[in-house]
């Protein structure tokens, strides 16, 4: 009996030191996976999430102000382009910088092209950004508000 009791103890501990073995980079991947930003990457190697309250030096809670933020973080808006730029049809090599504003809801408005690579493939990026899903909003003083954001389409690159 206590033999048994030795043996379930012995694999609780291999599962929990293998559990901690899993390596940074592999944490990170997973947080951005479900949903963590780029902008989260210290706070998901350290073990804790960040969020729109951040503690003052006397402990008392202090509203964060953040930027909008596409669903998923930076590695889900490259996935987004790559797939957009795939199904463009459009020829050519070029970065577009487009320009916007995200209201409290997470809808894109007031969408430029900020530069240019050419008509041609500043129209598809204009089409690829404004088609975007609805983004997480930005804070100011941990309420959502209306904040600028942009995104660069990259052209004819092959990462």
């Amino acid at each position: 009996m206590k033999l048994n009791k030795l043996a379930v103890l012995f694999a609780l501990g291999l599962m929990a030191l293998n559990a901690q073995a899993q390596s940074a980079e592999e944490k990170l991947k997973a947080a951005q996976m479900q949903g963590f930003g780029s902008k989260n990457k210290e706070a998901i190697l350290q073990g804790t999430k960040t969020d729109s309250l951040s503690k003052t030096t006397n402990g008392q809670a202090a509203k964060a102000d953040t930027d909008p933020e596409f669903p998923g973080g930076e590695v889900f808006l490259q996935a987004y382009l790559k797939k957009k730029l795939l199904h463009s049809g459009v020829n050519g090599k070029g970065d577009v910088v487009v320009s916007f504003k995200v209201d409290k809801k997470g809808n894109i408005y007031g969408a430029e092209v900020t530069k240019s690579a050419g008509s041609t493939l500043d129209t598809a990026a204009f089409n690829i950004v404004t088609g975007m899903p609805r983004w997480r909003p930005g804070l100011t003083n941990g309420e959502p508000a209306d904040k600028p954001a942009s995104v660069t389409v990259s052209f004819g690159k092959d990462d």
